[in-house]
């Protein structure tokens, strides 16, 4: 089986619009080889890789069936990670996959091949054919189509409304961005004073964050004329094998049963959450978050 890294699949979007869902569904597929936080501790290790294609054979044994051994399968199969901690060793300073927008941000020659160099070596331990990616917040889009011109990217994008709705009550959110500005490196000095009014709104500052996101992705697709397909969550969750088929077709990857297996058994929804906001929060969320 030839391995390579010259298109891989890559989802972005902002936290807690259905990324982590949709690609973790769509990463069952048995041509594609992600990350893990194994990987993420042990890049370099091939160990890590060799237990990497034993546990990812188990998530693909497990989801396919419903006995007691299919279910201790899933239970001990590796899952897939953003693996932050590896970008950011394998980048420079600047560049902060953990809180930056990396905006303009291109990898150096030197970052090209050392971090092809792990993800290739990767590629080929486990015999599979294509590597997919996923990160949530800045999508870095300069960064990554500048280490993979051929990428294909799938922008997750869900209701901002109920983005900040979620973001609000996760608990990482209280000490990330519910008081401070939790991304850094795009904000121009009258964005950073609008910020400073908000401050202590959390609606209002998490949903002008929010608003950086959408917006910054958008500017930096039109700028590079990537290969982008854009899915909404509430479309998604309306019709899940529609959406996740639209989602193969643009990845040119063929249908897989391990997916379908997937999607079977997670319950797609869409939250109704939001609703029960007050109209004014609502149209807090919406006065700055315009950019969806």
């Amino acid at each position: 089986m030839t391995s390579s890294l010259n298109q891989p699949l890559i989802f972005i979007g902002p936290p807690r619009s259905g990324v982590t869902l949709i690609s973790n569904l769509v990463f069952h597929h048995t041509d594609l080889c992600w990350l893990d936080e194994s990987f993420e501790k042990h890049p370099r290790s091939q160990w890590q890789n060799r237990v990497f294609t034993q546990t990812s054979q188990w998530r693909s044994f497990g989801v396919l069936g419903n006995t007691m051994l299919s279910g201790m399968a899933r239970e001990f199969a590796s899952t897939p990670s953003e693996a932050l901690s590896f970008w950011d060793d394998y980048s420079r300073d600047e560049i902060d996959f953990f809180r930056g927008f990396a905006k303009g941000k291109h990898a150096t020659p030197i970052e090209i091949s050392t971090i092809k160099e792990v993800l290739r070596k990767r590629l080929i331990a486990t015999q599979r054919p294509r590597l997919a990616l996923k990160f949530t917040g800045p999508s870095r889009l300069h960064y990554l189509s500048s280490l993979f011109p051929e990428a294909k990217f799938v922008n997750i994008v869900r209701d901002p409304a109920s983005t900040v709705n979620s973001m609000l009550s996760t608990e990482e959110w209280e000490y990330q961005g519910k008081h401070m500005l939790w991304w850094r490196g795009a904000y121009s000095i009258r964005e950073l004073a609008q910020y400073d009014m908000l401050r202590d709104h959390p609606i209002a500052g998490t949903a002008f964050q929010l608003n950086k996101l959408l917006q910054t992705t958008k500017q930096e697709e039109e700028e590079l004329g990537l290969n982008m397909l854009t899915v909404g969550y509430e479309r998604f969750s309306a019709n899940p094998y529609e959406a996740m088929a639209s989602i193969l077709d643009f990845a040119d990857l063929p249908a897989s049963p391990h997916v379908d297996a997937a999607m079977k058994q997670n319950e797609i929804r869409c939250s109704n959450k939001v609703m029960k906001m007050p109209a004014t929060d609502i149209n807090t969320v919406y006065t700055w978050c315009p950019a969806s």
